[in-house]
């Protein structure tokens, strides 16, 4: 129970300067041109380790950074069971914090990847996460999703084409939450892929600024309605 409040302690903390992040971030609100709403109680998206499949011609403003396509922006209706697909076309990055590795929130506290049933991934294993999170104070109803995406091989060849681009064979990640009441959520991936928080140089924080603190790439929001 001491290491369950320890660790929850480190996600609130952690959560809070992603927010930071986020609302700090230059050009917050970022989203690829032709890109909607992802509207629905089936959901289906892409993690790449690039923004050249679905960030618009070159790669829009930042071309390397790793994103979510096709859109951070995700509409799903109340009191629903909610089905999430996503094709994960990166490879892995060590997490720092192992309260992320296990599958959480989700129905059964598992996923299905590649059709294998999962709970967990090694530390060094997952390639990004999707984590949904109840901003704090803001009297929505509680809600808590964390699944770790396995990452693709080092080794992987580009083996698919994505948008006249090249990558390797992407792991499929399946799994299903329950969503509350109406309200607005915060997910964020808390793999360690961009840069210094908010800029270069934050103590501890290094590598969780940039893409995963601005929206349209590794943070959005949740609208349930």
């Amino acid at each position: 129970m001491i290491g369950l409040s320890v660790a929850l302690v480190v996600v609130a903390g952690l959560f809070a300067l992603l927010v930071a992040g986020v609302r700090g971030e230059r050009g917050l609100g970022y989203e690829p041109a032709a890109a909607r709403s992802t509207v629905g109680a089936n959901i289906t998206l892409s993690a790449f380790p690039d923004s050249m499949a679905c960030h618009g011609s070159g790669g829009g403003p930042h071309p390397d950074w790793v994103t979510y396509c096709p859109s951070t922006t995700i509409r799903v209706p109340a009191h629903t069971t909610v089905r999430v697909t996503i094709y994960q076309y990166d490879s892995a990055t060590s997490l720092h914090n192992p309260f992320f590795d296990q599958v959480r929130g989700t129905v059964g506290s598992t996923m299905t990847v590649n059709g294998r049933t999962m709970a967990r991934v090694q530390l060094d294993a997952a390639g990004h996460t999707f984590t949904i999170q109840t901003p704090p104070d803001s009297g929505e109803d509680q809600l808590f999703v964390n699944v770790p995406l396995l990452g693709v091989p080092d080794s992987a060849p580009n083996a698919v084409t994505v948008n006249g681009n090249r990558y390797p064979k992407p792991n499929v990640i399946v799994f299903q939450f329950r969503t509350g009441g109406p309200g607005v959520y915060e997910w964020h991936c808390y793999i360690p892929c961009g840069i210094g928080l908010a800029g270069d140089g934050v103590q501890g924080q290094n590598n969780f600024g940039g893409p995963m603190a601005s929206t349209g790439y590794m943070a959005g929001t949740l609208n349930v309605t």
